[in-house]
């Protein structure tokens, strides 16, 4: 696989982390197995096993023993070292996004940041700490709050991330940050990671080299990210998700709790290994510990049993992360619990609205293709029974899981630390009586009213007319008892007609669709 080619300014010479980056992509990929590196968790095993010995954990990480203790005495809201960037200008304001490109095509919110800069419409401030991401979550208008840090060295900058240096994601409904805390690493050779969701085309992938002599510039690419982002664990199509992957004191995966991605049906327990979490309630979870062992020294037979004996239940209740590495480098001390319940269910819900949408463009090319090739006989606007199956079928699975279906019970109250449950239910929108589909629950269930947020996005509203109009039909027989199949008995009368009226309020689109009834 050939490297990309990483566009640069004309006035400048390619950045260091430029260089790094376009390095990592070769030896990422010189590690490449048949199954094009079936999980991140695979790679990053691979990765660590060619960096030979590694040393063993500075600070409060004892190298002979797990470690994770409850800190519920603590004051949760306590903060008792400032954090040490120093931003060299203010920040900007949200940026005045648009999805649609001066074409009239479709694009992500990062390529239409980068027609403002280069616009000279925005301007960035450079961070002596964080580098460009203060402001690239100004301008994206992502909170935060909903910063989750990651010590599973399973990503493109896995030999950079460990227990002492997790690696942070912050997010908001189309948009999803990497950032690495490099305190040692020269300014000049940093990157952050950027997942961008395509209305049409699902995970966009960018990195932004965090050089400060450089104009800030998001390169996009493709293959070696798409090596992972695009495979079964993302339904096959440019994707994003969240893993659970129990690791050694280093970081180095061991085994993932589950093959699959961690989603709203995955039990708790099984949930969030490789994370730190902050926050308490909903019983025992995978976050915040990790074995002693090196994964070197288990093998590989043994490792999954390994995964499932290993007692995760001293992770729970954490409130706060100071001591466990240096917080001072990140933007906040939190990795939200509930923050992370989000990030999961929606990282699922995008990657099911990209394939919606993909396999219904499928089918109607395949029924053209049949019109033209074979002379089958299609009345116009009609559609074939295969083309009705496929198209169903992925409407179908969009709809069970923006609904909850088969979503595991919580065992609540659960709290999360940062204060991103109160950001996040702020945005709205809201009907006349002040409901919304972003009102949390957080003792059974993760929402009140369990339609996923994500019917307002863009990629929902870009789906193809066809699968859209049967998306609401099947909104609308469920909501109003027409349905009332098993798979959808977790939703009361009651709470199918709230769902309902606050649709009805906040989304036109399927007023229109299905009438004001």
């Amino acid at each position: 696989m050939g490297i990309p080619d990483v566009p640069h300014s004309p006035h400048s010479a390619p950045s260091r982390a430029a260089t790094w980056f376009a390095t990592r992509f070769a030896a990422t990929a010189r590690f490449a197995s048949a199954a094009r590196l079936a999980s991140a968790a695979a790679a990053a095993a691979v990765l660590g096993a060619a960096c030979g010995p590694t040393p063993t954990p500075p600070g409060p990480p004892s190298a002979g023993e797990a470690t994770a203790v409850s800190d519920r005495e603590h004051d949760q809201d306590q903060d008792p070292r400032p954090l040490r960037h120093t931003p060299v200008g203010p920040l900007p304001a949200a940026a005045p996004l648009t999805t649609v490109g001066p074409d009239g095509e479709l694009v992500d919110p990062v390529e239409s940041l980068q027609a403002l800069l280069d616009a000279g419409e925005i301007v960035f401030s450079h961070d002596s700490v964080t580098g460009w991401l203060p402001s690239v979550l100004a301008t994206l208008d992502i909170p935060v709050s909903s910063q989750a840090l990651v010590f599973s060295a399973t990503s493109l900058q896995a030999t950079r991330i460990a227990p002492w240096v997790p690696r942070a994601i912050y997010f908001n409904d189309d948009v999803y940050v990497g950032y690495v805390a490099e305190d040692v690493i020269p300014m000049d050779e940093r990157i952050l990671e950027i997942a961008s969701i395509d209305p049409d085309d699902g995970g966009v992938f960018y990195f932004l080299s965090q050089d400060p002599e450089q104009p800030p510039r998001f390169v996009r690419e493709g293959q070696t990210c798409l090596q992972c982002h695009e495979a079964g664990i993302t339904e096959d199509v440019p994707g994003v998700m969240v893993r659970s992957v129990l690791t050694d004191r280093n970081g180095y995966p061991i085994h993932p709790l589950q093959d699959a991605a961690t989603t709203d049906r995955t039990p708790m327990d099984r949930r969030f290994a490789g994370w730190y979490v902050t926050g308490t309630g909903g019983g025992p979870h995978g976050g915040n510990v990790w074995s002693p062992d090196r994964f070197s020294d288990i093998d590989l037979p043994r490792r999954a049993a390994y995964a499932d004996a290993f007692d995760y239940a001293a992770g729970a209740d954490v409130t706060r992360l100071a001591g466990r590495f240096d917080t001072s480098i990140y933007l906040s001390e939190h990795s939200d619990f509930v923050a992370l319940l989000v990030l999961a269910h929606q990282t699922r819900i995008h990657n099911l609205i990209t394939a919606a949408h993909e396999r219904t463009e499928g089918a109607l090319r395949d029924q053209e293709a049949a019109r033209v090739t074979r002379g089958v006989e299609v009345a116009e606007g009609e559609l074939l029974p295969t083309t009705e199956v496929a198209i169903d079928a992925a409407v179908e699975r969009l709809v069970r899981e923006m609904l909850f279906s088969g979503a595991v019970p919580l065992d609540g109250p659960i709290s999360g630390t940062s204060g991103f449950a109160r950001d996040f239910s702020a945005r709205g929108p809201f009907d006349a009586e002040g409901r919304s589909l972003r009102d949390f629950d957080l003792e059974t269930r993760l929402f009140r009213y369990p339609l996923s947020f994500l019917v307002y996005s863009d990629a929902f509203d870009a789906l193809p007319p066809i699968a859209s109009e049967r998306v609401y039909a099947r909104f609308e027989e469920i909501l109003t008892g027409t349905d009332r199949s098993p798979e959808y008995e977790h939703l009361d009368g009651p709470t199918r007609a709230a769902i309902h009226e606050i649709l009805l309020a906040t989304k036109s689109a399927y007023t229109e669709a299905v009438g004001s009834g």
